[in-house]
């Protein structure tokens, strides 16, 4: 298994941020000093505090740039599962879809705690806009293992992710655990949601599990107020 260079960069510094090296609200190095000390580009430095900013591993400053981001202790268990459509529904509008990017990747450590993986498992990662009458307000990032759903076997469905694992692997999902937070601005999920650096953002990430306890698969969205 070939490891991209983006996945050097995030894995390096998931394993800084835990063996304490950066502290919580510590600025990380300059992306030159990171890019040079792992011998890859400054580019492949940049996509990788970008994807973590997304996963709420970093925070973005816009004067400071990008440094660790305190975590919440606690997951709260929900009554009931959360369906992005019923709630855009419930408010008057018909909900859609605007997919960003399907891949399969090998799980970071993050990703194996989060679902209970053997590190580097492959992990199908899907990104995509929920829309109200055709304007953005959700921005989703999911990440479901991919022995449990390829992106072929969801590009097959009717969108639905919960309905799509339940098809392809005979796994029922049972309950959600959840951390709500307001954002204050993240660069590129305010720019495809076309929201101002003053806009601020509500982020619900979910982890969904089965009857058994067992983690199935989590997930970033992201709200425009």
């Amino acid at each position: 298994m070939e490891l991209t260079s983006v996945y050097k960069v995030k894995e390096w510094l998931i394993q800084q941020i835990k063996s304490g090296d950066f502290q919580y609200g510590e600025q990380l190095p300059s992306h030159l000093a990171i890019a040079r000390k792992l011998n890859v580009k400054t580019d492949d430095v940049y996509d990788a505090i970008d994807e973590l900013i997304t996963e709420q591993v970093l925070s973005n400053n816009l004067e400071e740039g990008a440094s660790v981001k305190s975590q919440h202790p606690f997951l709260y268990p929900l009554g009931e599962l959360v369906s992005i459509s019923k709630m855009i529904r419930a408010k008057g509008y018909e909900p859609g879809t605007e997919f960003i990017s399907f891949d399969e990747k090998p799980s970071t450590s993050l990703d194996a705690t989060t679902l209970n993986l053997p590190e580097k498992d492959y992990v199908t990662i899907i990104e995509r806009i929920r829309t109200a009458d055709k304007q953005p307000v959700v921005y989703c990032l999911d990440k479901v293992p991919t022995r449990l759903l390829t992106c072929a076997q969801y590009q097959n469905s009717n969108e639905s992710l919960l309905e799509a694992i339940e098809l392809n692997s005979s796994t029922k999902i049972a309950y959600a655990e959840t951390e709500i937070e307001s954002i204050s601005y993240e660069p590129h999920i305010s720019d495809v949601l076309d929201a101002s650096p003053h806009e601020g953002l509500m982020l619900l990430k979910l982890v969904h599990y089965d009857q058994d306890e067992k983690p199935i698969f989590y997930s970033f969205n992201y709200f425009k107020k």
